[in-house]
């Protein structure tokens, strides 16, 4: 079972890390893929060693987001699964890396707590707003790119903040991210 973690927990483990790769899941959603972006460019941004890792190809409605994907450029050190609530969700092409995640930022309820360590959110409508209050926790500079990774995860997860998941906080989030 994993061990539960806050943010500043989180943010210590992360600001010690390096070579650090982002595994999302597979046939990926705007969630993961936005929340694992907005994560990879916040940590690209302070001198990490940062890629992001799916099975499946990403689609190209995604390109906007910049991020680096993983070719195997380095030996990842530290493993975030981002929006995973299984390691079934993972895909076969991303092991071995999906058989040792140090930690897993995640909304999902049902999460299996596979990783070593979990930030967890079962309120959160999206993961991508756990991930903003991660990235303000840090003092990162939420760039128009960053802002739009967030604002595609939630956007997505809520049905365009249609669904029963979106709540007030969301709402804040997402009008912060339209401001940046």
């Amino acid at each position: 079972m994993s061990e539960i973690l806050d943010f500043a927990a989180v943010l210590a483990r992360l600001l010690r890390a390096e070579n650090i790769l982002l595994l999302c899941h597979k046939n990926p959603d705007g969630d993961t893929l936005g929340s694992a972006a907005a994560l990879y460019h916040a940590l690209a941004d302070i001198g990490k060693t940062v890629a992001v890792l799916c099975a499946d190809p990403i689609p190209a409605r995604y390109d906007y987001m910049e991020m680096g994907l993983f070719d195997g450029g380095f030996e990842p050190q530290y493993v975030v699964a981002i929006d995973v609530a299984g390691i079934q969700l993972f895909g076969d092409g991303v092991k071995p890396y999906s058989e040792r995640v140090d930690l897993c930022i995640d909304h999902h309820p049902s999460n299996g707590g596979y990783a070593d360590a979990m930030l967890l959110d079962g309120g959160a409508a999206a993961t991508a707003e756990i991930i903003y209050t991660l990235l303000c926790e840090m003092g990162a500079n939420i760039t128009p790119v960053i802002a739009s990774c967030l604002y595609t995860g939630l956007s997505t997860d809520t049905g365009c903040f249609k669904f029963a998941n979106t709540t007030a906080r969301t709402q804040e989030v997402a009008a912060r991210l339209m401001e940046a």
